[in-house]
């Protein structure tokens, strides 16, 4: 499963008023910190707030496809593992959504069947216990960075009463698919289906989302952080998208993290941090540094007022864990209403199918 390796965080903010803790070489004493993050939080409510102005809603309805093999213990994979469950995964995948589009998306699971198998990869090959222990193991074997076949997997009728994936997308029962499996399983962070590619009945565009039960819920937003970057600047470009992001340049760095920036991970520029993305939030030298302490001046909270926006700035930094991705997630844009450049609800480039409805 590519890029996988992620933990997400929460973002703390303030504005104007904690200028003075963002001047380069100043070292500030515990309590002036803790006073400075304080006023950040605090001043960070207003826009927050703000931008829950739309009425627009979109119910998405899923079918759960669960690869869970039994070992040959008899134990099912996640148990011998004492891997995550799905189940509970999801519900908080949800709540986390729901909360970064201010109730906007809701997911409604429609089925889940569980699969005591593994999905079949490409060129037919489908793993036995041992080879995907030995995968485990040692990953040097070239099955085991293959992908799945989504279009076998999708066609397939796991559940014979219910239909396959592609059954239920024709039929209008459902409008995505979420797939889960462990290591190795070869899904994707998220696919997306257009009209009559991964189902050749499906004459709508949909999308297909790859989790991990080794993981957690931050791994799941993460996928749709990377979901949003991928399908919003397709339709808006990359013009508007990097003056919202700031540091998709970053994305070329290595993945190594050095104690400080150095020459091939340079500090970030202040003025043009911006909201960040998946992998680098506004304060980042280096992939996935969500816990970093350093605050910068951002634009992100000004994007609630998109397309009008402002130039207002605000200073940002982080903490720890799951957070970063659904405060990220909620800096995009969900205005009613459309420019030449496209609609100011952005959350509906993210979600195209689903009925969209104030």
């Amino acid at each position: 499963m590519p890029d996988v390796a992620w933990p997400s965080l929460i973002s703390s903010a303030d504005r104007h008023a904690g200028r003075r803790c963002l001047t380069r070489g100043w070292r500030p004493s515990t309590l002036v910190r803790f006073v400075c993050v304080a006023v950040v939080m605090m001043l960070a409510l207003p826009p927050l707030l703000a931008q829950a102005s739309t009425s627009e809603r979109v119910r998405i309805r899923v079918y759960v496809l669960d690869f869970d093999p039994f070992l040959d213990n008899g134990l099912a994979l996640t148990a011998d593992r004492a891997w995550g469950n799905p189940t509970a995964l999801g519900t908080a995948y949800v709540g986390d959504v729901s909360a970064a589009s201010a109730g906007m998306v809701e997911h409604r699971i429609v089925k889940t069947t569980v699969v005591r198998g593994y999905p079949v990869k490409v060129n037919g090959f489908t793993f036995t216990n041992a080879q995907y222990l030995g995968c485990l193991a040692n990953s040097s074997a070239d099955y085991c960075d293959d992908r799945i076949d989504y279009q076998a997997v999708l066609g397939t009728a796991y559940d014979p009463h219910f239909g396959s994936a592609c059954d239920a997308l024709m039929k209008n029962r459902v409008d995505e698919v979420w797939l889960w499996g462990g290591p190795w399983f070869g899904y994707d962070e998220f696919n997306i289906g257009t009209p009559f590619s991964l189902c050749s009945q499906v004459n709508r565009t949909f999308a297909v989302m790859g989790f991990s039960y080794e993981r957690g819920v931050g791994e799941m937003v993460h996928d749709l952080g990377h979901r949003a970057e991928f399908l919003i600047p397709s339709n808006i470009g990359y013009a508007i998208w990097d003056r919202f992001d700031g540091q998709r340049q970053r994305y070329a760095q290595d993945f190594f993290c050095p104690a400080g920036p150095d020459a091939t991970h340079p500090e970030v520029d202040p003025p043009v941090g911006h909201a960040g993305n998946p992998h680098f939030p506004p304060n980042a030298y280096c992939h996935y540094q969500y816990d970093r302490d350093y605050p910068v001046l951002s634009d992100a909270y000004d994007w609630a007022n998109y397309p009008n926006l402002t130039g207002a700035q605000t200073a940002v930094n982080a903490s720890t864990q799951e957070g970063f991705m659904v405060w990220w997630l909620g800096r995009l844009p969900r205005n009613p209403g459309s420019t030449s450049a496209g609609l100011d609800n952005w959350w509906r480039y993210v979600y195209p199918a689903g009925r969209w409805h104030s």
